[in-house]
């Protein structure tokens, strides 16, 4: 506890004394003591005149003094109910004037040591340091502060729910749309897959269809060839059986056999029959011509058919042969197909792979993004929130310092009671100090004393309590 001087605290006491010697003061009636002179006259008439007029004097100041005093304590009576300060008025505001005043005061404890108290104990209403009206707007200026800044305190934990809130959202809708491209990918991945694997048995399929029509095709090619060889070689025996030697030969025993019939009938005719002779070597020469024709027409038939089945089997083969290239065409085609479908998967699928790659960078990024304006939000409302706090620190510091409670139809604060009752103090000790230098005894001093002695009284036991 911060300590009173020692001078400053023998000053406050006498001050003290003094108020508590006003504060007993009660209306005496003052009574003039006469002098009694046992019934002898002392003077002539004019002494009487003047000590009448002495003792008129006297009574006058007397009843201007405890008019005065009267008047003082009327007012010591107002500043303390204006105070109010209830019982013990004078010291309590002596007291709390002089603790509050000090430089050296900084709790309200002081006050309650001042007054008697162990340290803190609640002095009520003992020292307000301010009047009703302006105690109860400050308390509910700063009451309201309070509650206001607590409010905004817990509307800034609603804010930091919320950008938190926001922020796991955006994370979750990152994270899922990653993952539904990735997902995607896959699928995408395994369907170029299943198409390059349905395209591949789709060509293999092709390509053992071409073959094996190939093999036909071949094969039929070889027996067209040995139908071809054989035609030839059919014809060439056919021919050789057709040559000029062997139709003049056949012809030949033909004319033979028609010359031998003319033979018989010369050696056996008479005249007449030489004309037939003629006749049967002309009909020899005749056979022999028509067989000679015979074989050329043979001929002739041979090399048509010959040449047509010839002509025949080789539009065969060379449809076959035609057939056989188109399907290799048709195979070569079908691989590069096969290859540029590969190359085309395998581009396709690294686009999708890239734009996934893509993806994550940019969802990195905007996950990053997003930590670091969460980061900053979150440190403005942690800027705000110590504002805030400080703020409420410095409500609350203030609503502690505004002191005991003072009535509310208090319209003086302690010390200007204090003021007014040191005031009015004065003046009660100038009356009576004047009372006693010009030597008139109104019995204010006896008075005094004697109220003084009834209020410290009180007020060691209002202490002590």
């Amino acid at each position: 506890m911060n300590k009173i001087s020692s001078s400053k605290k023998n000053a406050s006491v006498k001050t003290v004394i003094n108020i508590l010697s006003v504060l007993s003061l009660i209306a005496p009636s003052v009574s003039f003591a006469e002098s009694s002179t046992g019934g002898i006259t002392i003077g002539t008439r004019s002494a009487e005149d003047v000590a009448e007029s002495k003792k008129a004097r006297e009574r006058s100041e007397c009843n201007q003094a405890r008019s005065e005093i009267s008047s003082a304590k009327n007012k010591i009576a107002e500043a303390c109910r204006k105070a109010g300060l209830g019982s013990g008025c004078a010291e309590k505001a002596a007291a709390c004037s002089e603790t509050l005043g000090t430089d050296s005061f900084d709790t309200t404890d002081a006050i309650g040591t001042l007054m008697g108290l162990p340290a803190g104990s609640n002095i009520g209403g003992s020292c307000p340091q301010m009047n009703g009206r302006d105690y109860y707007d400050e308390k509910k200026r700063l009451e309201t502060e309070i509650k206001d800044t607590q409010k905004d305190i817990a509307e800034l934990a609603d804010d930091e729910a919320e950008i938190k809130e926001t922020f796991n959202t955006t994370i979750q809708e990152l994270q899922q749309a990653l993952t539904d491209a990735q997902q995607e990918l896959e699928e995408t991945k395994t369907s170029l897959d299943e198409q390059e694997r349905e395209k591949i048995s789709e060509f293999q399929a092709s390509q053992n269809a071409a073959k094996e029509k190939l093999r036909e095709y071949n094969s039929k090619i070889i027996s067209l060839r040995s139908e071809m060889t054989n035609a030839v070689r059919e014809k060439a025996t056919k021919m050789l059986e057709l040559t000029a030697e062997t139709s003049k030969y056949a012809c030949n025993q033909e004319y033979t056999k028609a010359a031998e019939s003319y033979g018989k009938v010369n050696a056996t005719s008479n005249k007449s029959h030489i004309s037939k002779a003629k006749a049967q070597k002309a009909a020899a020469l005749d056979a022999f011509n028509k067989c000679m024709n015979r074989f050329q027409q043979a001929r002739i038939s041979l090399n048509e058919q010959s040449s047509a089945k010839m002509e025949s089997i080789t539009d065969q083969i060379r449809n076959a042969e035609a057939s056989t290239d188109e399907l290799n065409d048709s195979l070569n085609l079908a691989s590069t197909q096969l290859d540029q479908m590969k190359a085309d998967t395998t581009k396709r699928k690294t686009q999708a792979e890239k734009k996934v790659t893509e993806l994550m960078t940019l969802t990195q990024n905007k996950m990053q993004a997003a930590q670091e304006n969460m980061q900053t939000k979150l440190k403005a409302l942690a800027t705000k929130q110590q504002s805030y706090t400080e703020a409420l620190n410095r409500a609350n510091n203030s609503l502690m310092t505004l002191g005991p409670a003072p009535k509310r139809g208090a319209e003086y604060t302690s010390e200007e009671a204090s003021s007014e009752i040191s005031a009015q103090t004065e003046i009660i000790e100038d009356v009576k100090a004047n009372i006693a230098s010009s030597g008139i005894d109104c019995y204010l001093g006896e008075a005094a004393k004697g109220s003084s002695k009834r209020s410290r009284s009180s007020g060691s036991k209002s202490g002590r309590k």
